[in-house]
């Protein structure tokens, strides 16, 4: 099952029912990827999954790494899956915790003052990452990810059309992001120059 903008809202109108049952108390996560882009418009793709930064947490102005959803939260997101077999083998996995070492290292500065807030119910409010930082986490993602996925984060880089202002933010949050294995700022590089860039790859 692809998620897209419609089917998306009835997920979530149906996890917020779930947490209900479940008595959770009211959750704030920060989103990125594919749901991010797909709730705000950018593009039409689909996503098969909703990513989760962490918590978003409003007297401090920052997102929080939580490890893992309490078990109240996790019960209701496995109530859902339960009810949606055709999640192509996703499971309890259609909402997970994938990229939240990003938060440990720090999202683009600012990027709270660009979130998007989409509530569905009391429950539940979803804080999207706006386009200038989910720019930069995309083009962090395409150079750090060696596989099948690297070519979706490209594509989702060029719907977006970045412009050499944004492009250049993005570059140097990721160049601050830690590269044990040395092999971001080459990749780094050839994307930025694929986006027609040039000018901007040869300072990388």
């Amino acid at each position: 099952m692809s998620l897209n903008t419609h089917n998306l809202y009835a997920l979530l109108g149906e996890l917020h029912d779930a947490l209900l049952l479940e008595d959770a108390a009211p959750v704030e996560w920060i989103i990125c990827g594919g749901t991010a882009l797909a709730l705000q418009g950018f593009g039409t793709r689909t996503t098969q999954d909703v990513d989760v930064l962490g918590n978003w947490v409003a007297t401090g102005v920052q997102v929080v790494a939580i490890g893992a959803f309490p078990p109240e939260v996790a019960r209701a997101i496995a109530r859902v899956a339960a009810a949606h077999p055709e999640l192509q083998g996703m499971g309890p996995r259609w909402i997970n915790l994938g990229p939240q070492e990003i938060v440990k290292h720090g999202l683009p500065e600012g990027f709270a003052g660009r979130l998007t807030v989409t509530r569905i119910g009391a429950r539940l409010a979803l804080h999207l990452l706006g386009r200038l930082d989910l720019i930069a986490l995309k083009l962090y993602a395409a150079a750090d990810d060696m596989g099948r996925r690297q070519q979706i984060h490209f594509d989702d880089l060029q719907v977006f059309k970045p412009t050499a202002t944004e492009l250049d933010y993005g570059i140097q949050w990721v160049l601050r992001m830690p590269d044990p294995h040395h092999r971001i700022r080459p990749s780094l590089k050839s994307i930025v120059e694929e986006l027609g860039h040039e000018d901007l790859a040869y300072y990388i």
